[in-house]
């Protein structure tokens, strides 16, 4: 311990680095669908290193703050517009009582327990799972204007109650999602997500033009035509004849190779080269004749692109809309791959919706693909390199919004730096989506800016904290594991209501919805595995992008009113 208080004396950022090192360590370790995650551990690591006495800069912890907020921002912000329209008003209202509701409760409890502003902060971010509302709040409790050990003592407790209530608010939300809701609902959450994908499915089933089978990978194999009806003259009937949207893309005619198109006449010994999903081909050896070997036949030029969803044309429409409003030649040749909104995988199903930023990943012939690929969106090129002077630039604006302030009744209001630059946030994430063209912030980028930033920023506040974190632990420890588990269970108890009597949300969707609304990212991925589908992230996008934003903002507002 000597030797370890007087490595941190020496280098104290070796402190925040250490902390760092363990909490992701063991934030990491899983059982079954919980994790305590990096930030929750981090901090606790932090606030057992800050015993040893450490004093670091508040302007490292204010950028890190500032850097994981503006990433937060940024990714949120095509589908935090996205969700201001008619087709997501039901999911828009779900976060906004769930947060509401959330803020509420927070509030009346600080008044009712005579809580102070740290606690009642570090309540409402933990419960509520919502680092980002610890971030808020200590910018609002640096503009108080106390003195610097009443500051220190509100930033002790407020680590205290995030550290202890995270971990109750996680496993409460899980718990409640996966075991306790569906029984209020009356449902059997396998069967709702099965009926849920039937209706995206549409005709159980049935082959849609422009679609495919969803769990189906796209493949290419070379086949013999030896069963093939005489009525079949071209690479058009054989492609009508296997369905599926298969499409032939060469044959091979006694030795010579031909590239086809649907008019090529093909005759019996032809070998033919097919394009489909899975299913598909390997039934075509029934239907046509054998599989050949034959690598010349299926050297062909082929694309795989991912391209973002940005023309208005195809916003807020299903995949089989979008399909039958396009020229089925133009489609030859072209299959949709995956579908991702924020990083999370969407079920690909004919009435599945596509919204303005999605990440769609297309394969198939090459012209072909870039053809579709620029009507659809921007072509996400592979460089991974950031534009620092967009990243910069919008932090640099979201510190000065942050800086205006109004006075309301005398009572001047801001956003405070992390506000201002979730705002400048977003608003670029906005328009990056809309003008891909400039201004990129790779997925890798955004991940590593806001675990760091965050992250860092839990280091310095436990080390910060010090002693008066085992004071405030001894004080309020006890009341918290109460206060955890109440303010996060009775949010979701509300939404839950509301979703199912009032919104009349399908069941699958509303339990999305309500881990997004408390951005619990870990019931997301316990409800999916309940219901052996990804359909609970059709509800869990839009809520996850509101309630980041909403509960960000409460930070300020307890701070203010508790």
């Amino acid at each position: 311990m000597e030797t370890l208080q007087h490595i941190i004396k020496q280098a104290p950022e070796f402190a925040v680095f250490f902390s760092l090192a363990l909490g992701h360590a063991v934030g990491r370790i899983k059982i079954g669908s919980f994790s305590l995650g990096a930030v929750a551990s981090t901090l606790i690591f932090a606030l057992l290193i800050g015993q040893l006495g450490v004093t670091l800069s508040p302007v490292f912890k204010a950028a890190c703050f500032a850097l994981f907020v503006y990433s937060i921002g940024f990714k949120s912000g095509p589908e935090f517009f996205g969700s201001l329209n008619r087709g997501t008003v039901k999911l828009l209202i779900l976060a906004v009582v769930v947060c509401v509701t959330g803020l509420i409760l927070v509030i009346g409890i600080g008044h009712a327990l005579h809580l102070n502003k740290g606690l009642a902060a570090g309540l409402a971010a933990g419960a509520l799972t919502e680092s980002a509302t610890m971030g808020t709040a200590s910018d609002a409790i640096n503009r108080l204007g106390l003195s610097a050990d009443e500051t220190q003592n509100l930033s002790s407790n407020m680590a205290v109650a995030f550290a202890i209530t995270y971990v109750l608010g996680t496993i409460t939300v899980i718990i409640f999602l996966r075991n306790i809701a569906p029984l209020l609902l009356k449902v059997n959450l396998k069967q709702a997500a099965k009926e849920l994908e039937e209706s995206l499915s549409g005709d159980q089933g049935k082959e849609i033009s422009g679609s495919i089978n969803p769990y189906s990978p796209v493949i290419a194999r070379a086949y013999k035509l030896v069963f093939i009806p005489d009525s079949v003259k071209t690479t058009g009937d054989i492609e009508q004849l296997l369905g599926d949207r298969t499409s032939v893309f060469r044959i091979v005619h006694e030795g010579k190779i031909i590239d086809a198109d649907r008019s090529t006449p093909v005759v019996k010994g032809d070998i033919v080269a097919l394009m489909g999903n899975y299913t598909t081909i390997m039934n075509a050896e029934h239907i046509i004749g054998p599989e050949i070997n034959h690598p010349e036949a299926l050297r062909f030029t082929g694309k795989i692109v991912k391209v973002v969803l940005t023309n208005n044309k195809y916003h807020n429409r299903s995949i089989k809309e979008i399909a039958e409003g396009a020229d089925p030649h133009e489609l030859r040749g072209v299959f949709l791959v995956s579908i991702k909104r924020q990083d999370n995988d969407l079920p690909m199903f004919p009435y599945t919706q596509l919204r303005r930023g999605d990440v769609i990943q297309l394969m198939g012939d090459e012209e072909q693909v870039d053809r579709i690929s620029e009507r659809v969106g921007y072509v996400e090129k592979s460089s991974e390199k950031s534009d620092l002077v967009m990243l910069t630039a919008g932090i640099v604006a979201g510190i000065l919004v942050g800086l205006l302030s109004v006075d309301v009744g005398g009572v001047p209001i801001t956003l405070g730096v992390g506000g201002g630059c979730l705002v400048s946030g977003l608003f670029f994430g906005w328009l990056r989506s809309k003008y891909p063209v400039f201004g990129s912030l790779p997925g890798a980028a955004q991940w590593v800016l806001a675990e760091f930033g965050l992250s860092a920023f839990a280091a310095v506040v436990g080390l910060s904290a010090g002693p008066d974190a085992i004071d405030a632990l001894h004080k309020s420890g006890p009341v918290l594991i109460i206060l955890g588990i109440l303010v996060a269970l009775v949010p979701q108890m509300v939404g839950l209501f509301v979703g199912h009597k009032f919104l009349k949300l399908n069941p699958v969707i509303l339990l999305g919805g309500l881990c997004g609304s408390q951005t619990v990212a870990a019931a997301l991925s316990a409800i999916s595995d309940e219901a052996e589908s990804t359909t609970p992230v059709l509800g869990f996008t839009v809520t996850y992008a509101i309630g980041n934003v909403l509960l960000a903002i409460w930070g300020p507002i307890i701070v203010n009113l508790v």
